[in-house]
């Protein structure tokens, strides 16, 4: 769930409002929001955006259409609603959550999945591809497509962290070039077996119930 919204994004909203551009098209600027909020809370703190904002029937209907083609987002965004333009396009798209339901997106289709990671990742953040699923409104295969395409020269794996006791380690993200952090050893067949039976024993009422506690410290 997103915060309470800062000064600077005040502040953006309020630039767009005193521009040519539409809120859609710089959705990308609000990691983590979406269009129907930010609208809202422009018009709360007094903040008046375009009325251009809002799409027809008949563009959201050949938006939808896009969306389930085989043609590229870019190119047929500008083919079919060059008034728009991609990010626009993009923004609608997250309002209407069809956003990240593409099956093919082309060659460059994923340029603002890479953006909108990058700006997220900019405080120096480090998150898992679900996480960043999450944050910016896209499909995981999306994400992670965007990752490894820029992996080694935006984007590293900083860090790894188990999410659950059963999991594999997954990599955490951040902005920067070279190697990844190492990767830490699986467990062995040994270990797993020992843990899930002092499970099974904490759950009858035996054992050392921060035995798993003190083994993930230890890992």
């Amino acid at each position: 769930m997103a915060g309470k919204w800062t000064a600077a994004e005040n502040a953006l909203l309020a630039e767009i409002a005193n521009s040519d551009m539409s809120l859609c098209s710089q959705m990308h600027r609000f990691p983590g929001r979406t269009w129907d909020a930010a609208r809202t809370h422009a018009s709360r703190i007094g903040i008046s955006l375009r009325a251009a904002e809002a799409w027809t029937p008949e563009e959201v209907r050949i938006l939808k259409k896009i969306w389930r083609g085989n043609e590229s987002i870019k190119a047929a965004v500008a083919r079919l609603l060059p008034h728009r333009g991609y990010l626009a396009a993009r923004g609608e798209a997250q309002r209407l959550g069809i956003s990240g339901c593409k099956a093919r997106t082309g060659r460059t289709g994923y340029s603002w999945v890479a953006r909108a990671c990058e700006e997220i990742l900019q405080d120096g953040q480090r998150l898992s591809i679900i996480q960043l699923a999450e944050r910016t409104g896209a499909s995981r295969n999306a994400v992670h497509k965007a990752l490894v395409k820029l992996h080694g020269g935006k984007f590293r794996v900083g860090e790894w962290a188990r999410f659950s006791t059963f999991g594999c380690n997954a990599g955490l993200w951040e902005l920067g070039s070279g190697p990844d952090a190492p990767r830490p050893p699986r467990k062995s067949a040994s270990r797993a077996n020992r843990e899930a039976k002092e499970r099974r024993m904490i759950r009858a009422g035996q054992g050392n119930p921060f035995f798993s506690i003190m083994n993930q410290v230890a890992a």
